[in-house]
């Protein structure tokens, strides 16, 4: 999903709002958060000019009106539960955390090379799985691997039609053997 300039709204202010926040904003997202009291981390994003702050509560659906995606991140499960029914009600996405039933959609534990980004998903059965293969993942993946989706982006423009996906096949089978091969030894 491209978040490029679109509307997300978190309601909660704490660490882990503090968290999902920094992940839309790492994808360009607009974020305004609602807490009438926020964690630090989540002031400092604020003073950063990053994050639009409202220190309130959630006052209903009308604060979601023009949300693309809506995170209920709060410590209160009755006021999750009701942030996520109006963004249902209003079709709009929304993200509940410890809540899997309660979700529409549900945030990756997100490894990023550059343009190259792997997002893994217990859909909501154990995230601190995801977390922890997340870890796992960005240990072995190479930090170099921006740098060569740029240069396959360079080739893929360069290579008409049918030639194009062997050229580009020839360059990502090695680089990928390189990669992986250690795990097999």
């Amino acid at each position: 999903m491209d978040l490029t300039g679109k509307e997300c709204i978190i309601v909660g202010g704490g660490k882990v709002a503090a968290r999902k926040t920094q992940v839309l904003l790492d994808f360009g997202a607009l974020v305004t958060a609602l807490d009438p009291d926020p964690c630090e981390s989540m002031r400092t994003l604020s003073q950063k000019g990053a994050l639009t702050l409202r220190f309130r509560a959630y006052s209903g659906p009308g604060d979601l009106q023009v949300a693309a995606l809506v995170i209920a991140a709060t410590d209160r499960g009755e006021l999750n539960r009701a942030v996520a029914q109006d963004a249902r009600n209003g079709g709009i996405l929304v993200n509940v955390v410890d809540d899997p039933e309660g979700c529409t959609f549900f945030f990756p534990a997100l490894v990023r090379r550059g343009e190259l980004v792997a997002g893994i998903s217990t859909s909501g059965s154990c995230p601190r799985f995801s977390a922890r293969l997340r870890e796992q993942l960005d240990a072995i993946l190479p930090p170099n691997l921006g740098a060569a989706l740029e240069l396959l982006r360079s080739e893929r423009s360069r290579v008409p039609g049918v030639e194009r996906i062997e050229r580009l096949d020839s360059v990502i089978t090695p680089l990928l053997a390189e990669i992986f091969s250690p795990l097999y030894r």
